[in-house]
């Protein structure tokens, strides 16, 4: 057995400025939908429905009230670095919520106005409604809020946008994802070979927003470090890749996941979006150490280049 811990931040605060590291668009219309422009790419790893699960809260409504355009560059706001470093949930969530406050602000000074309502204490989105905290009847439908800011405001559309920058909010990144790792396995002494029984891992990635994903997300970080701990390893010979193809640049299948077990530390990071950070590559630093070091505990061998072969543990053993 083997563990190791690790912190991975959600992005690296690599220059010091007030230009927006992301940026959201958030449109509202009077049939009670609204469309959220964004500029932050889903390249699969869940950002798209992550941000409309933001703005639903933040709006108090359904996920199907909502719909999505991203990494558009004729429609979305021309602010994002991209999606890498864990930053979209932090970068683009902050973003969004940025957004949504502008909205409504303006759906609350249209409703204070028709029920004499203190705009900062007593208003709330909520169920599709813009309505009183203390008595829900005292309120519109959120497409009825929408029609009356655009009538006060001679037809204009309900639109406004957010930013977030990280400036002057850490030296590294302005959150940061706390996680540890533990790794059975099981290595044969007549072959080498290393089989990884079990995995443990425990993730305090801030307020889960979207739990499957989360898991996901995980599960996807597991296997990229079970496949450059245990088989993936670039053959070069004078300057030529000689194993540039799946079938001798050995990735990890689906078959050969162990088992694996994973406990979210739900805290709250005030720096994210609803209490949220980074769950995404994080966890591709803790697996290494820890095959490694559990395969130190089965053998006495300890490893100080990767990928850990049958051929390394054999040439150690017959010392």
């Amino acid at each position: 057995i083997g563990c190791y811990s690790f912190i991975s931040g959600g992005v690296f605060n690599w220059f010091n400025t007030d230009y927006p590291f992301s940026a959201a668009e958030v449109r509202a219309f009077s049939d009670g939908t609204v469309h959220l422009l964004t500029m932050a790419a889903d390249i699969g790893q869940g950002s798209d429905t992550v941000l409309k699960q933001i703005l639903a809260e933040e709006l108090g409504l359904k996920m199907e009230d909502i719909r999505i355009t991203s990494a558009d560059t004729s429609m979305t706001p021309q602010a994002d670095l991209g999606a890498w470093g864990s930053r979209i949930t932090l970068m683009g969530g902050n973003a969004v919520i940025d957004a949504a406050k502008k909205i409504k602000e303006q759906l609350f000074g249209a409703v204070s106005a028709r029920f004499n309502l203190n705009v900062i204490h007593e208003i709330e989105c909520k169920n599709g409604r813009v309505q009183s905290k203390a008595k829900s009847s005292y309120g519109l439908s959120f497409g009825e809020a929408v029609a009356m800011v655009q009538r006060a405001n001679r037809g204009e559309p309900l639109v406004a946008r957010g930013s977030y920058t990280p400036r002057d909010k850490g030296m590294v990144t302005p959150a940061f994802g706390f996680g540890a790792q533990v790794a059975e396995v099981e290595v044969d002494r007549e072959t080498g070979l290393v089989k990884v029984k079990e995995m443990w891992t425990a993730h305090d990635c801030g307020t889960v927003i979207n739990p499957r994903g989360v898991e996901g997300q995980l599960a996807g970080s597991i296997q990229m470090g079970l496949g450059y701990t245990l088989s993936e390893q670039f053959v070069m010979d004078e300057g030529k890749t000689l194993n540039s193809n799946f079938a001798d640049y050995k990735m990890p299948m689906a078959m050969d996941m162990p088992p694996s077990q994973v406990a979210h530390v739900d805290t709250y990071e005030p720096e994210g979006p609803l209490g949220a950070k980074e769950c995404g590559e994080g966890l591709a630093s803790p697996t290494a150490p820890a095959i490694s070091d559990a395969v130190y505990h089965a053998t006495g061998y300890r490893c100080k280049d990767l990928p850990i072969t049958p051929e390394k543990i054999l040439q150690d053993l017959q010392r």
